[in-house]
């Protein structure tokens, strides 16, 4: 149980199948630095990039590979922004629908009760880690309205169990991306 916010990102969790596996894309060599557990999109000129709260999503960040100034390989669970020279960057993302993630919810997150099972909620981008270029990023403390569109759709609790304001102000949750570049969007129930 979580008494603190000490948000971690988008773990991976499950797949229906039992198969969960990290596609290859294409990285820009950007300023911005992109966390292990950030949600990502597809730019219009196919380049990966962090989304932001209501942006259509790809997957989450699983990592990155790069050949440095001096041509020496590089692979990295974070992307840490402008690297001088690099080139071949390839980026690691979950982007299967079907892919099943763990989130801390931000504070606040009353509405995290039996209730909020099919509805939807969107994220907010948080720096990674310096440390440890792990995502910060956590899901909404406000689920969407009834039958609206947010990027994740709530499916389950995480270990921690149920939203109560007193043992667990910060919950844990299972999420798919409800908002994703390759589906056909479908609103909360």
């Amino acid at each position: 149980m979580a008494l603190t916010a000490s948000p971690y990102g988008f773990l991976a969790r499950k797949h229906p199948s039992g198969q969960s596996r990290a596609n290859a894309y294409t990285l820009v060599n950007t300023a911005t630095t992109i966390g292990y557990g950030d949600p990502v999109k597809l730019g219009t000129d196919g380049l990966i990039v962090i989304a932001a709260a209501a942006d259509d999503i790809i997957g989450i960040f699983a990592g990155v590979q790069y050949r440095d100034a001096t041509g020496k390989p590089n692979l990295s669970k974070n992307w840490p922004g402008s690297t001088a020279g690099a080139t071949d960057i390839v980026a690691y993302v979950y982007d299967d629908a079907e892919d099943i993630f763990e989130v801390q919810v931000g504070a606040g997150g009353t509405g995290y009760v039996q209730a909020v099972i099919g509805a939807q909620a969107d994220v907010v981008i948080a720096a990674p880690n310096a440390v440890t270029g792990q995502s910060t990023s956590y899901l909404n403390a406000t689920p969407e309205a009834g039958a609206a569109q947010g990027q994740f759709r709530v499916i389950g609790f995480g270990s921690d169990g149920v939203y109560d304001a007193t043992l667990n102000p910060f919950p844990t949750v299972l999420v798919q991306i409800a908002q994703h570049q390759y589906i056909a969007n479908k609103v909360g129930i």
